[in-house]
C-alpha cells in the first residue's frame, strides 16, 4: 500500500528503558502496519572461528522460542494475512513483518518472544548448521562467478578484519558451532539496547506505544556487547588475483575503497556507479557490448558498510578466449573519462532521476519505509534523514563527480579479480 511521504508527516520517537529505540510512523490510510526490528549485529562483528554466526542467527531466528514452537512462526503469521523476511548484512540484521494492522499486537507478540525467549536446542542448530552450509555449497561454491565476492574480500581487507571474509561467512565455523558458543553470540547481540523497531502504517502511536511497552518493555538489556576494532591499516590497495573455475566466459571485477556509508561521498558513488554501470543506456554497456563487442554483461554498484564502502565495475567477456586486459582497459578509459568531465549533462540528469525514483518508490511502501528508516536510526541516530535523501542525489552535480572520481578512482590502487574458464592457459590471459 503506498505511502506519501513528506515533513508534515510527524515521526514519533522514543526509547524504552531497556534502550530499544522505537519509531512509529502512522499513516491511518493505509490498512497494514509493517515491522522492522533489526539488530546492530552484521558479519563485522564475527572473528576467525565464528565467521558466518549472524548469518546462521538469521536461520536460527525461526527455529521456536518460548511460547512459540518450533515452525509456528511463519504459520502464526500468514494465517493472520501477514508476510515475515529477514537478511544479513556486514552492519546488521533485520526482521520484517507486514500485518492486517488490526493483527499489530500478534505482530509485536512474536517478534519480543523471539528476542527474549529464544530457545535453540541442539537439534535446531544442527538442522540449520546443514541448511547454512549447503546454502553455501550451491549459492558460493558451486556458482558460477560465486566465489568473486569472497576473493575480493579477502584481497580487499587485511586478514584480520572482520570485512575480509562475506556475510555467508566460514563453511567450516558454521559445521564446527556448538550451542555454547552460539548461544553466547545471541546474549551478546540480541537484546534491546542493540535493536532499532520501527513500525509504519496503521498505528497510531497512542494505541501503539502501550502495546510496545507491554512486549518489549518487560526484560532488560545485558549490557555486554562487544565490537571489533577497525585498526588504520586494515584496507589492501593495489592487489589482483587470478582464479580458474567452472565458467564458460572470463570475468573482471575492479573495485575502489571508499569512506564508510555515512560519508555524503556515499549519494555520489550511487549516482556515479549507476550512470557508468545500470542498465543498457550505461557507458559501460554502450561502449563494451555494443560498441568494441567484447562483454556479454557490465554494471557497476556500490557495496556500503560502516568502516569501509567498495564500488565495484564488472565486466564478462562474450567469448571464451576474450583477453580480460582489454576489459580491464575499457572499464578503466570510461573511469577516466569522468575524472575529465567528458560525459554528457543530460546522461547525470537522466541518472538523477532513475535513482531517486528508484528510491522513491521503495519508500512510498510501509515495509520500504520501515526498512530505510531502521537504517538511519541503528547508523546515524536520526531517522528524520527519510527526508533527506531524495534531495541528496538530486544535489549531485558534475563537480561532484569528478572530484569523487579523482579522490577515488585511483587505477594504482584497485582491487581487481579475475576469473578464468579452467581451460584457459596462463598466458591467454
Amino acid at each position: 500500500m503506498s505511502f506519501e511521504l513528506n515533513k508534515s508527516v510527524k515521526i514519533i520517537r522514543h526509547k524504552l528503558n531497556n534502550g530499544l529505540e522505537v519509531i512509529i510512523l502512522n499513516n491511518p490510510k493505509v490498512p497494514i502496519v509493517s515491522m522492522n526490528l533489526s539488530y546492530k549485529v552484521g558479519s563485522k562483528d564475527e572473528i576467525v572461528g565464528i565467521r558466518g554466526f549472524a548469518h546462521l542467527f538469521e536461520h536460527l531466528m525461526f527455529e521456536g522460542s518460548k511460547n512459540v514452537p518450533k515452525g509456528e512462526f511463519d504459520k502464526i503469521c500468514s494465517s493472520a494475512g501477514g508476510t515475515n523476511n529477514a537478511y544479513t548484512t556486514y552492519d546488521y540484521t533485520a526482521y520484517t513483518m507486514t500485518l492486517p494492522s488490526h493483527q499489530i499486537e500478534l505482530g509485536l507478540w512474536l517478534e519480543s518472544d523471539r528476542m527474549f525467549y529464544s530457545e535453540i536446542s541442539q537439534s535446531a542448530l544442527e538442522t540449520q548448521q546443514k541448511v547454512v552450509t549447503e546454502e553455501i555449497l550451491q549459492t558460493i561454491e558451486n556458482q558460477p562467478y560465486g566465489k568473486w565476492r569472497e576473493n575480493l574480500a579477502a584481497l580487499a581487507y587485511s586478514p584480520e578484519c572482520s570485512y575480509s571474509w562475506e556475510v555467508h561467512g566460514s563453511k567450516e565455523d558454521v559445521a564446527n558451532s556448538t550451542l555454547a558458543n552460539v548461544q553466547n553470540f545471541f546474549n551478546t547481540y540480541y537484546n534491546p539496547e542493540n535493536a532499532c523497531l520501527v513500525l509504519a502504517g496503521d498505528c497510531p502511536p497512542e494505541n501503539t506505544m502501550p502495546l510496545v511497552e507491554k512486549y518489549f518493555g518487560i526484560e532488560k538489556s545485558n549490557g555486554n556487547i562487544r565490537r571489533n576494532i577497525f585498526v588504520e591499516n586494515f584496507k589492501q590497495k593495489g592487489k589482483t588475483e587470478i582464479t580458474y573455475d567452472n565458467v564458460p566466459l572470463p570475468a573482471v571485477f575492479i573495485s575502489f575503497h571508499l569512506g564508510d556509508f555515512k560519508s555524503e561521498d556515499i549519494y555520489t558513488a550511487d549516482v556515479l556507479s549507476y550512470m557508468i554501470g545500470n542498465g543498457r543506456s550505461s557507458e559501460l554497456y554502450k561502449k563494451l557490448v555494443y560498441e568494441m563487442q567484447i562483454a556479454s554483461q557490465v554494471g557497476a554498484f556500490v557495496d556500503k558498510r560502516e568502516h569501509c564502502s567498495l564500488l565495484t565495475f564488472y565486466a564478462v567477456g562474450n567469448k571464451p578466449l576474450i583477453q580480460t586486459d582489454e576489459l580491464k582497459k575499457a572499464i578503466l578509459f570510461e573511469i577516466e573519462k569522468v575524472k575529465k568531465g567528458l560525459f554528457d549533462e543530460s546522461s547525470l540528469f537522466k541518472t538523477r532521476n532513475q535513482l531517486t525514483s528508484q528510491i522513491a518508490n521503495e519508500i512510498q511502501y510501509s515495509h520500504g519505509l520501515a526498512d530505510m528508516i531502521g537504517n538511519f536510526t541503528l547508523f546515524w541516530n536520526n531517522p528524520e534523514m527519510i527526508f533527506e535523501v531524495l534531495g541528496k542525489y538530486n544535489a549531485i552535480n558534475r563537480e561532484h563527480l569528478i572530484e569523487f572520481a579523482d579522490k577515488y578512482l585511483v587505477a594504482e590502487e584497485a582491487i581487481e579479480v579475475v576469473v578464468l574458464p579452467k581451460e584457459m592457459s596462463d598466458n591467454e590471459i
